[in-house]
């Protein structure tokens, strides 16, 4: 039978141990996916097409199915990437995490539009597909936030 006491080599010791590495994990883990996702967000920012900067600035990030309202920063404020931020910054392993654009346009700019608007205009208008490109990227951009981590905290 195993002795129960503090020291090293013993039952309590390897618990300790192992709380200690589960605890460590989930730290380090969390750290990784909350500098992958502000990776991500950065990606979408920098790819958004500009014309006035409106769409660019109407990308907000909600967690756990809730989307904050409110009005957005004009183009090149600090405003809206410090309000992603602290988003992401709340993020707990688990949460569900939503990137949207909150311009009406956002959803032509990315798909195209062929027709006519409300407003009788004609539209012949390719998609941009910037959303698409950057979702194609968000593995190897989660793998290598968590690659710039890891040899961050083992240098």
């Amino acid at each position: 039978m195993a002795r129960v006491s503090g020291s090293v080599g013993t039952t309590r010791g390897f618990l300790q141990a192992v709380n200690k590495w589960t605890k460590e994990t989930k730290e380090r883990s969390e750290a990784s996916f909350k500098a992958g996702l502000k990776d991500f967000s950065t990606e979408l920012t920098e790819t958004t097409p500009i014309d006035t900067g409106f769409l660019r600035s109407s990308l907000v990030v909600g967690v756990k199915g809730s989307v904050p309202s409110g009005p957005n920063a004009e183009y090149g404020s600090s405003y809206n990437s410090t309000r992603i931020s602290n988003a992401i910054d709340s993020v707990k392993l688990g949460d569900r995490v939503v990137f949207i654009y909150g311009a009406t346009y956002a959803r032509r700019l990315e798909y195209g539009f062929t027709g006519i608007d409300s407003l009788g205009r004609h539209y012949n208008q390719a998609g941009r597909f910037w959303i698409t490109a950057a979702g194609q990227k968000y593995r190897s951009i989660m793998r290598r936030a968590a690659t710039r981590l890891r040899n961050s905290s083992s240098g």
